[in-house]
């Protein structure tokens, strides 16, 4: 009757931990609408596929509840710190929708966005919507597969150490964040801002126009024109963002080499 290797075995249940962390934090795969018995069953796949990675490598097994206790921690830690570090790509085109929204007027009306159960405006569905298209046209989904197993063979299971993590690096992500936020939101925030020096022009020489009636919708029309002339544009930008920085801010953060 053949018996399990305890090593192979302890192998896999801490690369199991560490894929499930990655999959309640990481962007899209923690999507409410997917059920958990499929996310389970991912995590179990993954975890049988990147096993042969380490079987070259002995990881010793634990002889006591200390030593689980500390691999399933460490793994606990890495795989939800791996899918917030691939989050933050997708932060930034949360915040263009956000300054787009604000800025058109739609922020005055919210509704129940799906994916994060909080309240957005339209926008914030639209760019959702479209981020989703650009992750699985550039087969987003694949480099998070590559990125997790970059991370086995980087740092072997059980070994993550929380204090060595590059904290150092959050400061760039943070400012590629918002630039990346801005980038998105500057064509139609300039047309805004011009719309609104002509509005201000046309209310000291023609006082007889009602501009906080005629005002909303002329803002909302140019909004749309200029998101639609700039689309391309901005799909290519996100493109380039998801595609370097999915993998790129988790090793950046992490300090995975």
């Amino acid at each position: 009757m053949p018996t399990l290797d305890p090593a192979l075995t302890w192998t896999f249940f801490l690369i199991l931990i560490r894929t499930s962390g990655m999959l309640v934090s990481a962007p899209l795969l923690n999507h409410r609408g997917i059920p958990s018995y499929t996310k389970i069953g991912f995590a179990v796949f993954f975890s049988l596929v990147l096993v042969p990675l380490r079987q070259g490598e002995a990881i010793i097994a634990p002889t006591d509840f200390g030593q689980v206790a500390d691999g399933v921690l460490r793994e606990i830690l890495f795989g939800v710190a791996l899918g917030l570090a691939m989050m933050l790509a997708f932060l930034g085109m949360q915040m263009a929708a956000q300054i787009v929204g604000v800025q058109l007027g739609f922020s005055l009306g919210g509704v129940l966005d799906p994916v994060n159960g909080n309240q957005a405006n339209a926008l914030d569905q639209f760019y959702a919507v479209l981020v989703v298209l650009v992750f699985f046209t550039i087969n987003g989904h694949h480099i998070i597969i590559l990125t997790l197993a970059e991370t086995v063979r980087a740092v072997p299971p059980g070994t993550f150490d929380p204090f060595a993590m590059s904290f150092a690096a959050v400061a760039p992500l943070a400012t590629g964040l918002t630039l990346t936020a801005i980038r998105i939101a500057m064509p139609v925030m300039a047309a805004l801002f011009l719309t609104d020096l002509g509005m201000g022009f046309v209310a000291r020489t023609v006082p007889q126009v009602q501009v906080l009636v005629v005002g909303a919708p002329i803002k909302v029309g140019v909004g749309f024109l200029v998101m639609a002339a700039a689309l391309p544009a901005t799909v290519q930008l996100m493109n380039g963002v998801i595609s370097n920085s999915l993998a790129g801010s988790s090793q950046q953060l992490l300090g995975v080499r």
